[in-house]
C-alpha cells in the first residue's frame, strides 16, 4: 500500500514499518527489544522465538526495500541491559553500511553511549528533514507546516463483519498533518484507535495492508 504525503511516497509494510522512497529510508516504531527476555527472566512462559520473530522481519525489511538509512521512531530496547541488546548489537554490526538514527522514546533507558557505540545517531527531542519530524510521542497539535511521523500509541482498529464477527488488528494512522505507526514489537499491546473525520485508517494483516472505511 503507498501513499502520497507532501509531494513524497511512503509504502505501508505488512512488518509494521514505512519506507520512505524518496529518501531510501526505513521508518520503524516501538521494537520495545528486550521486553521478552525480560519477560522469561521473571518466569511469563513467552516463547523464544517471539523475539526471533522481530530480527527476522527487520531482515526482511532490508533485504526487501534495500534502505540506506532507518530512523527508530523510539522505545527501541524496552528494559534494562540484557542479552537481547547483544543480538541486536550483531544485528547492527551486519549491516554497517545502513545508516541508523534513533529518537529516544520513553522506554529506552539504556546509556546512550550503547547507541553511540553501535554507530546510531541519537536525538533525544524529534529529528527533521524536509517537512518533516520524526518524533516518538505524537503531537496533539501537529505544526501545519510540517508532517510528523510517530509511534509510542501501539494503535489497532476493531472492524465489525458480518453477525458478530469482529477483527482487531494493528493499523497505521494517517492524519492531515501526523501519522502513527503500529508498534513492530510482539507482545507490546495496543490502544484502540477510532475513524474520525479526516483521518484514514491502514489495518494490516500478515498478508497485506488495507484501507478502512
Amino acid at each position: 500500500m503507498q501513499i502520497e504525503i507532501r509531494d513524497n511516497h511512503f509504502d505501508l509494510l505488512i512488518q509494521k514499518a514505512i519506507f520512505w522512497q524518496e529518501k531510501q529510508t526505513l521508518l520503524i516504531g516501538d521494537l520495545h527489544l528486550g521486553k521478552i527476555t525480560h519477560f522469561r527472566k521473571e518466569g511469563i512462559a513467552v516463547p523464544q522465538i517471539a523475539a526471533e520473530d522481530n530480527f527476522e522481519r527487520l531482515d526482511e525489511l532490508v533485504e526487501n526495500t534495500k534502505a540506506s538509512r532507518i530512523i527508530f521512531l523510539g522505545d527501541l530496547f524496552h528494559s534494562k541491559y540484557n542479552s537481547e541488546w547483544e543480538t541486536f548489537s550483531a544485528w547492527r554490526a551486519k549491516y554497517h553500511f545502513i545508516e541508523m538514527i534513533i529518537v529516544i522514546g520513553n522506554h529506552d533507558i539504556l546509556p546512550v553511549s550503547l547507541f553511540l557505540e553501535n554507530n546510531i545517531e541519537v536525538y533525544k527531542n524529534d529529528f527533521e528533514e524536509d517537512d518533516f519530524i520524526f518524533t516518538h510521542h505524537p503531537r496533539v497539535e501537529p505544526d501545519p507546516l510540517k508532517f510528523v511521523f510517530a509511534g509510542h500509541v501501539h494503535p489497532v482498529f476493531t472492524s465489525y463483519g458480518k453477525g458478530r464477527q469482529r477483527f482487531r488488528l494493528p493499523c497505521f494512522v494517517v492524519d492531515k498533518c501526523q501519522a502513527i505507526l503500529p508498534s513492530f514489537g510482539v507482545f507490546t499491546g495496543g490502544f484502540g484507535v477510532d475513524l474520525i473525520a479526516g483521518r484514514k485508517i491502514y489495518m494490516l494483516t500478515e498478508q497485506r495492508v488495507f484501507a478502512v472505511g
